[in-house]
């Protein structure tokens, strides 16, 4: 009854801020870094783009201090990786433009520690940018929020994670690239994410992202714990019924909550139109990164998925803190209410 409860008080509560407060794409968009700004505060770009013989991601993570840089290019079940986790700022080989409205993203270097490459990509949108704070079901949070005890200490923490804009769009990455002298064409389904605010990856307990695109269908689950939130879902699909909303899931948290990688994961979501996709995510190959020293270890996987019986490839991400008792505040998995 408390639950219940408390899920509709804060469910009215976000529903009623989002309205007042709705995301402002543009401002987003052109988000910069003060010069002054806390080392803990960070700028990321991210982009996934796949299609059945190729899987690319990359993501440059600016902070005064440092630029965070992935670059991993699967050909034809051959990986190509960058090495090198972490530049000085400014000092990424990974660049990341806007141009009149317009994302590019390109790189020249080293893969692999002897594969030469010479990348660029523009990102085309084809979908609205969905806002993780806005556009998800009020509800999602309220339910998180729901399953903790609430008191001032509580309330005050949560402030630790509510600073974070996160907004990802769907779309199609085209260009070129020049790997060992032989040139390839590309124009395939990407996801980009932009995200920006304080982002202290120690804070973190652990956390999962299940991200699939194609033509025929989008998908996003997103799965986070932090000593403030025990366990908070949400996401999406789109698909020839629009794009809709998760309102539920039902994957088994015992399989991440090992602290290693699941190598298949099997859910099904219920949707904000009420229907219930099943979802199949299977581990092809994958690069793990380190962050803050070690505190807290992520590891990127293209994985190939079936959703609703439509086979496509994406991402299955998920990491731990480096404190394996942190996971999901070593809660009772099955008291958790969903």
């Amino acid at each position: 009854m408390f639950f219940t409860l408390k899920k509709k008080l804060m469910a009215r509560a976000i529903a009623k801020r989002n309205l007042e407060h709705p995301f402002d794409f543009a401002a987003a968009e052109n988000y910069t870094l003060d010069a002054h700004a806390d080392p803990l505060v960070n700028n990321s770009y991210y982009f996934s783009a796949h299609n059945t013989h190729l899987s690319f991601f990359a993501r440059l993570g600016k902070r005064v201090n440092q630029e965070e840089t992935w670059f991993v290019l699967d050909l034809d079940g051959k990986l190509y990786s960058l090495k090198q986790e972490v530049f000085p700022a400014g000092a990424s080989p990974l660049q990341v433009e806007n141009k009149d409205g317009k994302w590019t993203v390109s790189y020249e270097g080293i893969l692999n520690e002897k594969d030469r490459i010479r990348f660029r990509g523009t990102f085309v949108a084809r979908q609205a940018p969905i806002d993780f704070t806005s556009k998800m079901p009020a509800e999602r949070m309220a339910t998180g929020m729901a399953n903790e005890k609430w008191s001032k200490a509580f309330f005050a923490e949560l402030q630790t994670i509510s600073g974070q804009c996160h907004y990802e769009q769907e779309g199609v990455l085209e260009g070129c690239f020049t790997l060992n002298g032989e040139t390839v064409d590309f124009s395939f389904p990407c996801v980009r994410d932009h995200s920006f605010g304080k982002r202290n990856w120690n804070y973190m307990n652990n956390h999962l992202w299940l991200m699939a695109v194609s033509s025929p269908v989008q998908f996003n689950y997103s799965l986070v714990s932090y000593p403030a939130l025990s366990v908070l879902e949400v996401g999406n699909v789109r698909d020839a019924a629009g794009q809709h909303y998760l309102l539920q899931a039902n994957l088994d948290l015992h399989q991440v909550a090992k602290g290693t990688i699941p190598q298949e994961l099997s859910l099904s979501v219920l949707l904000d139109d009420r229907r219930r996709i099943p979802v199949l995510a299977r581990v092809l190959a994958g690069v793990t990164y380190h962050f803050q020293d070690g505190q807290y270890i992520l590891h990127e996987n293209i994985a190939e998925f079936t959703i609703d019986g439509k086979t496509c490839r994406g991402i299955l991400e998920i990491g731990f803190n480096a404190n394996e008792k942190r996971y999901f505040n070593q809660r009772n998995l099955k008291e958790i209410k969903r």
